[in-house]
């Protein structure tokens, strides 16, 4: 056995959470100054009473699922063919999800703190939409644990879809009915009422929204699209640069 197949892959993985992290970073300030700018336009014109910020936690969401989408379509390819391996990849995966996530909640957080000056600034309620397990920007416990929940989640999200793509045209799109039940079920348990494609789940699932429920519904999600993204990855053909593009 050479030197090279008994070499360890590390589980922590440093590049791309720089690289993910850093291309966080660098959109936050120009997304923050976006939703403050399109918020004072529409003063202009309405009364505002509700805070911006926290509706624009909805496209924030959408990133991270697009994250996820990098992940498991270009990062794998990148990571089997320059010598890693599929559970070497899942395993950094798993570590890489919860620390983005986490990113992703502080920048949330603190926009979420500065938008409060903003509208004190202004004169404005900065309002809250139903839906959400805190009452407002300074309730942080609260803040950190709906969106480390709702971003890790999205994230694995993308992951699984891409991943199962990857493998499969008829894998993908079947992963996403189950991508939009989770939205659905998410939205649910944090309080909203699951409408969407998939509001019948309200309807069938009926659940008292709160904290533990909240957290315990989400830990089980991420684990069934983790483990459905493993099932995907774990002996999946990896193609050439010309069959991939």
């Amino acid at each position: 056995m050479s030197p090279a197949s008994n070499r360890r892959e590390p589980a922590f993985p440093k590049r791309v959470l720089v690289d993910q992290g850093a291309f966080a970073l660098m959109s936050w300030p120009v997304y923050t100054l976006f939703v403050f700018a399109v918020t004072f336009v529409v003063s202009l014109f309405n009364d505002v009473s509700a805070s911006g910020w926290d509706l624009g936690g909805q496209p924030m969401r959408w990133f991270a699922f697009a994250i996820g989408i990098y992940l498991g379509w270009s990062v794998l390819q990148l990571h089997v063919t320059h010598g890693g391996t599929r559970k070497g990849f899942m395993l950094q995966m798993l570590v890489f999800v919860p620390v983005f996530a986490a990113l992703l909640t502080l920048i949330f957080a603190l926009s979420f703190m500065l938008e409060s000056g903003y509208y004190a600034l202004m004169g404005w309620p900065q309002g809250i939409e139903n839906g959400a397990l805190y009452a407002g920007p300074f309730d942080l416990p609260m803040v950190l644990l709906q969106y480390v929940l709702i971003f890790a989640l999205w994230t694995l999200g993308g992951l699984l879809i891409a991943a199962a793509w990857y493998r499969s045209a008829i894998l993908g799109a079947a992963a996403i009915p189950l991508g939009l039940a989770a939205v659905s079920v998410s939205a649910l348990v944090l309080g909203g009422d699951g409408d969407g494609p998939m509001v019948w789940i309200s309807q069938v699932l009926p659940v008292q929204p709160g904290p533990l429920v909240a957290t315990i519904a989400h830990l089980l999600l991420a684990a069934l699209f983790a483990g459905l993204t493993w099932l995907a990855v774990r002996n999946v053909p990896i193609r050439s640069k010309a069959a991939a593009g």
